[in-house]
């Protein structure tokens, strides 16, 4: 879903992986290359989820077979929203960033990596929002631990590793910003929910199907070597 970005000072307050970015940008090249839609079509549900799954932000169990949960609609979400990608490389559009078939930006959005199941209310009420703390505990289900305030997101302790991890990995893989104000907040995440096992083999998974690895997954210590930079408006 594509909008307008809810962060501020998006080209101001940037973060760079130095010891990674150079480096992971080149094999991404050489990653296979499928686009987003043939993903959900051919690989995400029929080959990563074969036997179903949990949604991210809530926890609900899904059947692959049709993505629904006791009548809930379990989509697609991307953790690094295309908006942010759209806006990295200076895209206007999906269609102006698709024009080169083998583009970066086909990469990026198709990457499994940064693609979760999600409830698609979640999904629409999240859209590109930051992920932060709220203050209090303001659920807007009953049954799902998901808080959204002034433009932040803050989804249920046990997804907040995920997260983390799945936009550290975009960040080091393509070279694409993370907001200033959500850098702490993530490192905190990724330290206090360590990868479980289901997120491992996940891993071991998209790395048989795609060909790479999320190397925060394997060794969340990295996280703490991206570092902050200013750099002036584009």
């Amino acid at each position: 879903m594509i909008s307008k970005p809810m962060f501020t000072n998006f080209t101001k307050s940037i973060v760079f992986l130095f010891a990674f970015g150079i480096a992971a940008a080149a094999s991404s090249q050489d990653m296979p290359m499928e686009s987003f839609d043939e993903v959900v079509v051919n690989t995400f549900w029929n080959e990563l989820y074969t036997n179903g799954g949990w949604s991210l932000y809530c926890g609900y169990r899904f059947d692959a077979a049709n993505g629904v949960t006791e009548g809930r609609l379990v989509v697609i979400e991307q953790i690094y929203p295309s908006s942010w990608m759209l806006r990295s490389l200076d895209c206007q559009s999906r269609q102006q960033c698709r024009e080169d078939e083998q583009s970066r930006f086909t990469r990026m959005e198709a990457d499994m990596h940064n693609l979760y199941p999600v409830w698609q209310e979640v999904m629409v009420i999240r859209r590109d929002s930051r992920y932060g703390i709220i203050d209090g505990e303001e659920w807007r289900y009953s049954d799902c631990d998901f808080e959204k305030r002034l433009g932040i997101v803050e989804p249920r302790e046990i997804a907040r590793g995920n997260i983390a991890r799945a936009v550290f990995y975009m960040h080091s893989q393509y070279g694409v910003p993370i907001d200033a104000a959500m850098l702490q907040t993530l490192k905190k995440w990724n330290r206090d929910d360590p990868p479980s096992n289901q997120e491992i083999l996940r891993n071991n998974r998209i790395e048989e199907l795609q060909g790479n690895r999320n190397i925060y997954i394997d060794n969340p210590a990295l996280a703490e070597q991206i570092t902050s930079k200013w750099l002036a408006n584009d």
